[in-house]
């Protein structure tokens, strides 16, 4: 909506990122306290109600002629406020929804629906821009919240009462949350990795769209072909990755998923320096060696987290990493839209490349690479 129907400039472009990503850091840290303070679950279903009415607004303002970019950040802060609050009630949820024992196998299946919706949306969303127009398009998507909502709300379990809020300070335990995270080298070397894949990836963004459709000429419907194209290899990655586990062990496994991410962020380099009919089909191999890397690290990285971190201080030390992503996300997005401005579209694209094959780096040099199997649950 920004780039091709208000025509943003790469700084609004980025602008728009950073009003999706500043929630991370203003309300993550307080939102990880609250929710080891509080029941979970309702939490879920209301964050995705509130998603659902912020991006209906987009669609109502495009089709009575008044949509503004003012009106597109607003609603990026609301959705990410939002998403903030899902997504760290989500994983602070899952050990009760399935048990300390069940890790693994539920976080590999928390882990491969979620890197497959993220990676089959964005291939659905260009065929639905090019063939429904971006607000329609929206409009289903403002849909698809309130079916999270009316699932999330059919889960009948009962969670465990939290300990009593008096005398507790927010501060403090909020200090906690990320005191552990850096102190725990497990912790401290996924937190790292996520933190440098996400900024590479926000700072890609303010530029990806604006160079591959609107310099190089890709539809819509191609670009989002490009993303989907890495659910068909995440899912190739999702069988694999239990396979490989047993005969290579889960740290080196994950290892060489960072790195297959780092190559497949750097084939949009010579996408981007090829002849037109070659930019698809480059674009759509990186796509698919990200996507297999992405999920062989993803099934296993967040049930190393759940393993290794007690379960009264799920929500502080998950909201400690969300806010460290969301301000790497925030920072990405600016800068991106700042040097889409001053050095170039595909300068912009070569800084985001290299800044994602760093992340590679506190997966190699740190235990993670001797690590055989998931801990045991602490």
């Amino acid at each position: 909506m920004a780039a091709l129907t208000l025509r943003a400039s790469p700084f609004e472009m980025g602008l728009l990122g950073v009003a999706q990503f500043l929630p991370g850091p203003l309300f993550g840290l307080l939102a990880g306290v609250w929710l080891d303070r509080t029941h979970r679950l309702p939490v879920v279903v209301g964050s995705q109600l509130v998603n659902m009415a912020a991006l209906a607004t987009i669609p109502a303002a495009a089709l009575a002629h008044v949509l503004t970019l003012p009106q597109l950040y607003l609603v990026a802060f609301l959705t990410g406020t939002g998403y903030t609050v899902a997504r760290i009630s989500q994983v602070a949820y899952i050990p009760t929804l399935a048990g300390r024992e069940n890790l693994v196998e539920a976080n590999a299946k928390y882990q491969t629906s979620l890197t497959v919706a993220s990676l089959l949306g964005p291939g659905l969303a260009g065929l639905a821009v090019q063939v429904l127009t971006a607000p329609i398009a929206l409009a289903f998507d403002a849909f698809s919240f309130l079916v999270g909502a009316v699932t999330a709300a059919w889960i009948r379990l009962s969670e465990p009462d939290p300990a009593p809020a008096a005398d507790r300070d927010v501060l403090a335990e909020a200090r906690e949350g990320l005191v552990f995270l850096w102190q725990h080298p497990l912790v401290r070397s996924i937190s790292l990795t996520i933190l440098a894949t996400n900024s590479s990836s926000r700072l890609s963004a303010a530029v990806f769209v604006l160079l591959f459709v609107g310099r190089l000429g890709l539809t819509p419907a191609q670009l989002g072909l490009t993303f989907a194209a890495a659910s068909v290899s995440s899912l190739a990655g999702a069988q694999l990755a239990k396979p490989l586990i047993d005969r290579l062990g889960v740290g080196p496994i994950m290892v060489s998923g960072t790195v297959l991410l780092s190559v497949g962020l750097a084939f949009s380099i010579p996408a981007a320096l090829a002849p037109r009919p070659w930019v698809f089909p480059l674009l759509v191999a990186g796509s698919l060696v990200l996507g297999f890397g992405l999920m062989t690290y993803n099934v296993n990285q967040q049930a190393i987290r759940g393993a290794v971190i007690p379960n009264q201080m799920l929500g502080r030390v998950s909201a400690g990493l969300f806010v460290l992503v969301a301000v790497g996300n925030v920072a990405g997005a600016l800068v991106g839209g700042i040097l889409g401005q001053s050095i170039g579209l595909f300068g912009t694209l070569v800084v985001a490349t290299v800044l994602g094959a760093a992340g590679a780096l506190p997966a190699i040099f740190s235990p993670l690479s001797r690590l055989r199997g998931v801990p045991a649950p602490e």
